[in-house]
């Protein structure tokens, strides 16, 4: 730590208020923002983040913890949770799925939501005569309501390292916490798309068996393809595990068209057939354990999942002297809900399509079969 240019500093005496403007902005009861301090020096003072470090003398190529808590200047010692709160946040961003699975991401204000429901019950068209009053159908709307969580995780560090170890290094093992809190809200996303939110499971996925059971066929993608097509849906994504993820990319169709993803192959070029009803001749494929082992999720990411913010990460720390140790703790709260349950299907290889058919609600037949009277 440089003293001397911390001395000479501009913002000598000024981080303690950047980071309590911070941690107000994060904590506000009726829109927390999940701001992070470069936007702070940005919107405040018009300078970069690794410009504000080299202002107040701190590399943290060199610079360990011990460096800035023995400092002289109290002031200084309260970056040290924005830089953990930094590679954090990093992680965090850095190797989960949730967040190009996620529809829309919205602030709310306590630890549950009320959102809408709507159920569309009798929208039949009818001949209407000359003079003729024009029949009425019903909306039914509804709500529900979702509840979020707490998700967090904490880390103690020795002595030794907040001495001896530069803070770039603990950096990194830090964003390596990010990403594990990273793939906490994978798995909490994908529970939802099968589950859905509501513990009655009204909200869960459909699920839909395969032309012949322990066997996925190229058509089994086609099927849900073109009745997702058929309501309005764009299934651009599947997910599902390791062993569901090698049995899909092998199909003939798959395997010869992977670039950076999963490329159907759909109608031959040769083909005269110009097919209308669009079927994706390109799909993103995730993988993650969460997904039963027989399952895939066919989706629409467009429409399918919401996540709602209470609380943006929030960095504490301790220091525990019985064992010689800081201990620092990661948490956010947070939660997801479905917008539209027919948005995504997952598909059970272990079961007929006979045996496990489309359900009723995502039958499109009967609403292009009217008969006008």
């Amino acid at each position: 730590m440089n003293r001397k240019q911390l001395e000479a500093s501009k913002f000598k005496g000024e981080i303690e208020g950047l980071v309590r403007l911070a941690e107000k902005m994060r904590a506000d009861d009726k829109n927390p923002l999940d701001i992070s301090f470069a936007e702070i020096l940005k919107e405040k003072h018009n300078i970069t983040y690794d410009a504000f470090l080299a202002e107040i003398g701190l590399n943290l190529n060199t610079d360990t913890i011990s460096n800035i808590v023995t400092t002289q200047n109290v002031d200084v010692r309260w970056i040290i949770p924005e830089i953990f709160r930094d590679a954090l946040r990093l992680g965090l961003r850095k190797a989960p799925i949730w967040n190009n699975i996620t529809a829309v991401e919205t602030q709310i204000n306590g630890l549950s939501v009320v959102m809408p429901h709507i159920d569309p019950s009798d929208a039949t068209p009818r001949i209407v005569g000359e003079a003729e009053t024009i029949p009425t159908g019903t909306i039914q709307v509804g709500q529900k309501t979702v509840n979020i969580f707490k998700i967090g995780k904490g880390i103690k560090i020795p002595y030794e390292v907040t001495q001896y170890a530069s803070l770039d290094v603990v950096g990194i093992f830090l964003q390596d916490m990010g990403v594990k809190l990273g793939l906490g809200l994978d798995t909490l996303a994908i529970d939802t798309i099968i589950n859905g939110e509501q513990a009655n499971g009204s909200e869960s996925a459909p699920v839909i068996g395969v032309t012949t059971a322990t066997a996925r066929v190229y058509a089994d993608y086609l099927r849900a393809w073109i009745r997702l097509s058929r309501i309005g849906r764009q299934a651009n994504t599947i997910i599902g595990g390791e062993a569901a993820a090698l049995e899909t990319l092998d199909l003939p169709e798959f395997k010869t068209n992977i670039n950076g993803g999963m490329a159907p192959s759909g109608v031959p070029s040769s083909s005269a057939l110009d097919l209308k009803t669009p079927v994706p001749t390109r799909s993103a494929y995730y993988i993650h354990g969460n997904v039963p082992t027989d399952q895939e999720i066919i989706m629409d990411t467009a429409s399918t999942l919401i996540k709602f913010n209470a609380q943006p990460l929030l960095v504490e720390s301790e220091k525990i002297v019985s064992n010689q140790t800081t201990a620092f703790y990661a948490s956010l709260t947070t939660g997801f809900a479905k917008l539209f349950r027919d948005s995504a299907i997952v598909m059970d290889k272990s079961q007929t399509i006979i045996a496990l058919p489309f359900p009723a609600y995502m039958d499109v037949d009967p609403l292009e079969n009217v008969i006008f009277e």
